[in-house]
């Protein structure tokens, strides 16, 4: 059970939810799902600080994607890692517009390239196309490709919920055959979804993210049984994790994904991994992408960027500290 009390701006938004009468994925079509999502972007806070933006559509096998740039290009910019942004929505919703605000906040603050990734949702491509369209971004990264205006010097991986799942994949993999990731970030991820963990039955209804729609969402992503015990898909399942680089890991309190972020935070430290564990304890699933609903949650989601930036060996920018 959680002794946390559920914070009083997060009891604010779930009310208005409610009197609306929620939102259900389960029971809508994933067309109407996205445009749903797609609509709440003015829960998000408008990053005041300058910064660039453009998109890079797709061709050949590259992914579509969007590319931040904190600042006008200087002499040490080539020095500074590029991170690549993996949302999250469950694999079957989230576009780049849903998460430009975050980006935008993650590039000033860091004072990095953030590279945000338009990857292909389920059901109409289940597992691997997330997963192969992530690990082709960081191939094509490797390269130094001219559209980053920089040679790429370095990488770090970030995501939040199923966005956070394929980064911790994609970095095992990453990292297996030799990749270099400086750090990754990863926001109340989906880590395990060949079983439901406790917080399933503590949080499966009222806290936003239902339980129920954390299963339908991993039908989609991973139609079978054995597909969502492939640690690809759920990498607290696989045998050996010490080869991740540094890793900042966030949970909250009142999230049905509690358990399993909390399990891997475990698992890295037995294998001895570089870990900044945080919880935000009286907060709900998708804080970091609800920080004008819920203003209590800029807190946390800045301390642990902050601890992403710190084990990418840079400095906060004081400009995006609210």
């Amino acid at each position: 059970m959680t002794n946390s009390i559920l914070d009083e701006d997060c009891a604010k938004l779930l009310q208005g939810v409610a009197s609306q009468g929620g939102l259900k994925f389960r029971d809508l079509s994933p067309e109407v799902a996205r445009a749903a999502v797609a609509s709440m972007t003015e829960f998000d806070l408008p990053c005041a600080a300058p910064c660039t933006v453009e998109n890079i559509p797709a061709s050949g096998s590259r992914v579509a994607s969007r590319l931040y740039l904190p600042r006008a290009p200087s002499a040490g910019a080539s020095a500074e890692p590029v991170i690549v942004y993996l949302h999250g929505g469950g694999w079957v919703v989230g576009t780049l517009d849903t998460y430009d605000a975050l980006c935008r906040h993650l590039a000033t603050r860091s004072g990095c390239r953030v590279l945000s990734v338009e990857y292909r949702l389920a059901p109409e491509h289940p597992f691997p196309a997330a997963y192969d369209d992530t690990l082709a971004i960081i191939r094509w990264l490797e390269q130094s490709p001219k559209e980053l205006r920089h040679p790429v010097s370095a990488m770090a991986l970030a995501g939040d919920s199923a966005g956070g799942e394929l980064a911790a994949a994609a970095a095992l993999e990453s990292t297996s055959r030799g990749g270099r990731l400086r750090a990754i970030l990863l926001l109340y991820p989906v880590t395990d979804i060949s079983r439901s963990h406790p917080s399933y039955e503590l949080f499966a209804e009222n806290y936003l993210l239902l339980a129920d729609d954390m299963r339908y969402f991993a039908e989609c992503y991973a139609p079978t049984a054995e597909l969502r015990r492939d640690p690809r898909v759920s990498p607290l399942l696989a045998s050996d994790l010490s080869r991740l680089p540094p890793t900042t890991l966030l949970t909250c309190g009142f999230d049905v994904l509690r358990d399993e972020g909390r399990a891997l935070g475990a698992r890295l430290v037995q294998a001895g991994v570089e870990l900044a564990y945080l919880e935000a304890s009286g907060h709900i699933h998708g804080i970091a992408t609800l920080r004008a609903a819920i203003p209590s949650a800029r807190a946390p989601i800045d301390r642990a960027i902050d601890a992403f930036i710190g084990q990418l060996g840079q400095r906060p920018d004081s400009r995006t500290r609210p």
